[in-house]
């Protein structure tokens, strides 16, 4: 069995983006700054809404680092509720219950099972909402590890359990008292099975930091990130839906349903794009971004900066154009990452433009313009992601 080392993945720890314009031009390093047109950004301006982000364990990526295939591992986006927990590799265990044949890994035996190699973006469930607005809470990494399914089927497979709970090592304790339990989540084995459900101890060919989780954490493709439970300490096999705080109340939206509003679990990503950067090319400028989320491959990006008066095909690289194009690199696991995109812009006039991008996967399904009206609350933000820019006047 070979695991892969950095040497076979697409980055070196710097952004593409941060590499010269295709234009060559000399002006290629001019940025213009994308204004959301709501939530905090909008209402105390972008510095102030970062450090109140930090203050309650957010940090976002770098517009500037959200357009490549694989984001790079620094600045990459957290979202923490408990903290940063120091595990000691050597006397680490996973304890698994409530299986066929509970049993406990060290770090070593989770490396000698095989491995999986993922590549999938991971998203905050209220990345975008209006209270955030600015949505730089989301990545997209290689993951490596053994699958959950492999880890099962190394206890003898689920047992009686239909539902998993997983529970991380960031317990805050203070002279002996504990004052936090450590971050736990669940989700049926159904769910699991379907997204195929990774425990990752590789971030883009680099062990776990402890920032990211170190040494193993749950990486769940194609649902929110609040599932990826880092610093991963027990997965418990349970016989009915885990009811605890995060899963019942925290991460919810309500849904009418017969004329009754009906609280629901905030789960799959659906259909979304971004545009997350702006910078000079030429006497132009080029606008870059992702579209992920849905069943389905998303070949198609369509580009307003009018405000929805028009619109414009974007050049889209799904990832496995990508990594095609790129033999020297080992062929990943690409269900669940994004596809990039690019358009070069030339407005004729200076001032403020309005931006935005929409998104159409394979099968014709289009990106909402809005959320439904259907449902409230902060997760599952899918309507357009609307952007100021105030653009010089025109080289004359």
């Amino acid at each position: 069995m070979t695991h892969a080392s950095s040497a076979q993945l697409p980055f070196d720890g710097s952004s593409r983006s941060d590499a010269a314009s295709p234009t060559g031009d000399a002006d290629s390093g001019q940025e213009l700054a994308l204004r959301p047109v709501d939530g905090l950004p909008k209402w105390v301006g972008g510095r102030l809404a970062n450090l109140l982000l930090r203050v309650v364990s957010m940090e976002e990526n770098l517009g500037r680092r959200l357009t490549s295939m694989v984001t790079p591992i620094t600045g990459y986006y957290r979202r923490d509720r408990h903290v940063h927990p120091t595990v000691d590799a050597a006397t680490y265990r996973l304890q698994i219950t409530g299986v066929h044949r509970p049993r406990a890994f060290s770090l070593d035996q989770l490396k000698a099972l095989p491995f999986e190699r993922r590549v999938l973006v991971q998203e905050c469930a209220g990345n975008g909402n209006h209270l955030m607005g600015s949505a730089g809470l989301l990545g997209q990494a290689v993951w490596e590890g053994p699958s959950l399914k492999t880890v099962l089927e190394a206890c003898g497979g689920a047992g009686p359990a239909t539902h998993f709970a997983f529970r991380g090592h960031d317990v805050l304790k203070v002279a002996g008292v504990t004052l936090k339990h450590g971050y736990h989540y669940g989700l049926s084995l159904e769910e699991l099975v379907r997204a195929r459900a990774l425990i990752a101890v590789h971030m883009n060919g680099e062990p776990l930091s402890r920032r990211h989780g170190f040494p193993a954490r749950l990486v769940v493709p194609k649902i929110y990130s609040m599932s990826h439970v880092k610093w991963l300490a027990q997965i418990e096999g349970k016989t009915e839906e885990h009811r605890g705080y995060h899963n019942t109340w925290v991460f919810t939206n309500k849904i009418k349903r017969d004329g009754r509003w009906v609280r629901v679990q905030a789960r799959w990503i659906d259909l979304k794009s971004l545009i997350t950067h702006c910078r000079r090319d030429g006497d132009g400028w080029l606008l870059t971004g992702v579209a992920w989320g849905g069943d389905r491959p998303i070949p198609h990006v369509s580009i307003s900066c009018d405000g929805g008066e028009s619109w414009r095909d974007a050049k889209v690289q799904s990832p496995a154009e990508f990594f095609e194009t790129n033999p020297d690199i080992e062929l990943p696991d690409l269900e669940g990452a994004w596809s990039v995109f690019s358009y070069r812009w030339t407005p004729t006039r200076g001032g403020k433009h309005r931006l935005g991008c929409r998104a159409r996967d394979d099968q014709g399904t289009w990106q909402d313009l809005e959320n439904d009206p259907q449902v409230h609350g902060h997760f599952n933000q899918t309507r357009v992601k609307w952007r100021d820019v105030i653009v010089p006047a025109p080289r004359s």
